[in-house]
């Protein structure tokens, strides 16, 4: 593929800089250069946002404060994913200190790119049209992700232990068993994985499950009671569509809450579940389940 790019002798220094090496034909006319070079695909989507190329890092936090659109790029500088943002310094400081949470498949990201814009959503929707036009698809982070794995190989099993060096024998595949499990073992070995962040991580690194997996690592009981909140967050995700955008989401946190009795002495139990949207960021409520208890 023919790259060619026209500028300023000082615009045209500074993608110089950048790809130094990579273009083996340079010709200068006055003031302005023309790169005319054999390149690969990536170096094409490189030149989608104006300005300089940085190494992704703790420098990102010191973007500007200010509306913008920004691109990220895994270790061979390919395009995996254009984004948005009313804030750029705020997603890129919550990128770095969630470790890309809301969607670990941007933690490839090595380098980016950002561009300043009042109207960032437009811009971004050119961007990835851009993109659309010339790859006949998305960056593969624009892209929703695959359904999560029902079951794994026995390598990735998740084995119940009280202690280290001390195996109960328990492995569960799926998170139907993982649920299962957790009811009958131990409290001990429940106190034991949720101290070390097992449960979490296992749900986040093998089913992809991010939302979940945060709503466990917040769990701050011991004993019966962390096996009743383990329970009740597998037993029923509460998965619920986002009103904005419908994206199916899991619950942040839940609580239970008693209604008023009924004439009858009975009244309901409500577990309520609050949410935050990972596409959108649009926070709601939703009653996730409901119990017929009796009144006191």
């Amino acid at each position: 593929m023919s790259l060619r790019f026209e500028g300023t002798q000082e615009d045209g220094m500074l993608v110089h800089k950048e790809i130094w090496g990579r273009f083996p034909k340079i010709f200068m006319f006055n003031r302005s250069i023309v790169y005319i070079c054999n390149t690969y695909e990536s170096l094409v989507e490189n030149m989608s946002i104006s300005g300089e190329m940085y190494v992704w890092g703790d420098r990102a936090k010191r973007v500007p404060e200010e509306p913008g659109v920004y691109a990220l790029y895994d270790e061979a500088k390919v395009l995996i994913y254009i984004g948005e943002s009313a804030n750029l310094r705020e997603k890129f400081t919550r990128y770095l200190e969630t470790n890309f949470s809301d969607d670990p498949r941007k933690r490839e990201t090595r380098y980016y790119r950002r561009e300043l814009t009042s109207n960032q959503e437009e811009r971004m929707k050119e961007l990835l049209d851009e993109y659309k036009q010339k790859h006949d698809g998305l960056p593969k982070c624009n892209l929703p992700p695959g359904p999560p794995k029902k079951e794994v190989a026995s390598e990735w099993g998740f084995y119940f232990y009280e202690d280290i060096g001390k195996p109960l024998y328990e492995v569960a595949f799926n998170p139907q068993e993982l649920k299962e499990k957790i009811g009958k073992v131990s409290v001990a070995s429940l106190q034991f994985h949720q101290k070390r962040g097992d449960f979490a991580r296992w749900i986040r690194d093998v089913f992809k499950d991010v939302q979940l997996a945060e709503a466990i690592e917040k769990i701050d009981k011991t004993g019966e009671d962390l096996r009743r909140e383990l329970l009740n967050l597998l037993g029923n995700s509460g998965k619920a569509a986002c009103p904005r955008c419908g994206v199916e989401t899991s619950p942040v946190k839940t609580w239970k809450m008693a209604g008023k009795p009924s004439k009858t002495g009975k009244r309901l139990q409500l577990t309520i579940g609050y949410y935050k949207c990972p596409k959108c960021d649009k926070t709601f409520r939703k009653v996730i389940a409901k119990e017929k208890i009796k009144a006191i």
